[in-house]
């Protein structure tokens, strides 16, 4: 939905990332929107921070922090003690945001980044819904939920199903 590009920001003299939408369909800029003013709302260690959000003559983008580190993904296979750490970082994202009735529902290892620190942030909300049956099936195959092929009603369990992946 998405690419992320390395910009400087020339007024507040640091790196950031700055995403673009690669759609210009409306439901799926309606989407991206969402993405920014959700994460704007989420203020948590753990979760990426945005910053500014705007549209000029490519399409919509908004800018974020710049993480550092690397994927999950490319960390495995893992110590049992440094996965738990890192789970418990993810589980403590998606509890504020389930706490909000919210779904990321991508959740995968490419979507949680692995900082210098040893902290995880989760990344990516371009799938991001209320809890319910959402208009779109999206995610990472070996990571989306059953009930969501089957177009049933999602709730915090649905994040839970792709954490149960990651961690396997």
């Amino acid at each position: 939905m998405g690419a992320v590009y390395r910009v400087f920001d020339q007024v507040a003299h640091k790196p950031l990332a700055l995403k673009r939408s690669l759609s210009q369909e409306r439901r799926f800029l309606g989407m991206f929107e969402r993405e920014y003013h959700a994460l704007l709302g989420l203020k948590h260690p753990r979760i990426i921070e945005v910053y500014d959000y705007g549209v000029d003559a490519l399409g919509a983008y908004y800018t974020m922090e710049l993480l550092s580190g690397r994927d999950l993904g490319e960390l495995a296979p893992l110590d049992y003690r440094e996965a738990c750490r890192y789970l418990r970082d993810v589980a403590s994202s998606l509890g504020l945001l389930h706490a909000r009735r919210l779904l990321h529902r991508d959740l995968s290892p490419r979507n949680v980044r692995v900082g210098e620190n040893g902290r995880c942030k989760l990344i990516d909300f371009g799938g991001l819904s209320s809890f319910g049956v959402p208009e779109l099936v999206v995610g990472t195959p070996p990571f989306i939920p059953p009930e969501a092929l089957h177009r049933l009603p999602l709730d915090q369990r649905a994040d839970l199903f792709a954490l149960g992946a990651v961690a396997y």
